[in-house]
C-alpha cells in the first residue's frame, strides 16, 4: 500500500457506518489463537502453520505465517528457500543465528530478516524454549542470495 502524504503513513479512512457484526466464515479477516492450530513436529522443531497462502487470504506475495517452538539446546535443520524471504519475531528465549557465512545472537523482542537464497539455521542457546513467529513472502524479483558476497547492492 502506498501513501499519499509526506509522513509515509497510509491515508486516513472514514469510520464504518452501518451494523458491525462478526465476520462470516468465508471472510478474509481472520483471527486465530495459537491453541486452535495443531502443531507439526519436524525433527525437534514444533511448527504451527497459522496462515498459509493456499487459504486465499493474501493479495500479495505473503506465503505463510508460523508460530515455532524450539527446545533448549536444539537446532532446526540448516536449509534454504530459493524464492522466499522471512521475517522472524522472537517471543522468548535466546538464539544463535547462522545466515550464510555470518553468525549473530538474537533474543526475545528482536526481529530478524532472512533473505532468500541464503542457507540459514537457528540454535536455541537460552535456558527456555525459543518461541518465534515467522512471516514468509515470495520475493518480487530474482533472489540475489550470496551474489556480491551477500551484501546490499550499491
Amino acid at each position: 500500500m502506498t501513501s499519499d502524504n509526506e509522513s509515509g503513513l497510509p491515508p486516513e479512512a472514514d469510520a464504518y457506518e452501518g451494523e458491525v457484526t462478526e465476520p462470516p466464515e468465508n471472510s478474509r479477516f481472520v483471527i486465530r489463537s495459537r491453541e486452535s492450530v495443531d502443531a507439526n513436529e519436524t525433527r525437534n522443531l514444533q511448527i504451527k502453520r497459522m496462515f498459509d497462502s493456499s487459504e486465499g487470504l493474501f493479495e500479495s506475495g505473503l506465503n505463510f505465517v508460523l508460530y515455532n517452538k524450539l527446545p533448549v539446546g536444539e537446532t532446526n535443520v540448516r536449509h534454504v528457500h530459493e524464492d522466499i524471504e522471512k521475517i522472524y519475531y522472537f517471543l522468548s528465549g535466546e538464539a544463535e543465528i547462522d545466515c550464510g557465512p555470518w553468525r549473530k545472537n538474537a533474543s526475545a523482542g528482536d526481529f530478524l530478516f532472512f533473505p532468500a537464497a541464503i542457507p540459514h539455521q537457528i540454535l536455541n542457546i537460552g535456558s527456555v524454549d525459543l518461541e518465534f513467529i515467522v512471516v514468509a513472502s515470495k520475493v518480487s524479483a530474482e533472489a540475489e542470495g550470496m551474489s556480491n558476497g551477500g551484501l546490499k547492492a550499491e
